[in-house]
Parts: C-alpha cells; sequence; structure tokens
C-alpha cells in the first residue's frame, strides 16, 4: 500500500515539471500566419460586432405563453375567462 502510495505522489508531483519546459514549440516571435496576426484580426474584427440586446426574463415568458395559448384554449375551452384573457393580452403584445 506504502509503495503504491509513493508512486502515485511521485507521479502527480512530477507532472509539473514536464509541463514548465515547452522550449521553441511557442516561440512567441516565430509565430506566424494564423497564430500571429490573423488571429488577432478575427478577434477585433468580430468584437466590433453588435449583438442583439438580450431578451427580458418577462419577454421570454410572454413569448413562450403566448405560444402556448392554443394548447390552453383546447383544455380549458375558448370561451373560458382565461383563455380570452390570455388571448388578449398575446394580441395586445403583437402574438397573433
Amino acid at each position: 500500500m506504502r509503495k503504491l502510495a509513493l508512486a502515485l505522489a511521485i507521479a502527480v508531483l512530477s507532472t509539473p515539471a514536464f509541463a514548465q519546459d515547452v522550449g521553441p514549440a511557442l516561440d512567441p516571435g516565430a509565430m506566424t500566419g494564423w497564430a500571429g496576426g490573423a488571429a488577432a484580426q478575427y478577434s477585433l474584427r468580430h468584437r466590433g460586432r453588435r449583438r442583439a440586446p438580450p431578451m427580458s426574463a418577462s419577454e421570454a415568458s410572454a413569448r413562450a405563453k403566448c405560444a402556448h395559448r392554443y394548447t390552453v384554449a383546447s383544455n380549458l375551452g375558448m370561451d373560458h375567462p382565461t383563455t380570452r384573457h390570455l388571448f388578449r393580452l398575446c394580441r395586445a403584445a403583437g402574438y397573433y
């Protein structure tokens, strides 16, 4: 059991030492093509794009409820006050 623990300790403690010596594989002066300027230009171009504003929780909730309004109508009936209220709210919000 001690030998197993010692072997695991040596394996765990020795792995960071191997990762430290990268050598000339990642020389920043030798980076060309995509790794050099192309990646930086791609990043700058895509950071400048304008994103759509995030939808608020109430908008997402209203959209989901209005998407299922016909399911509510089939369960409760079109004459039920809740169904009529839901259809009225969805129509006012622009969901036909």
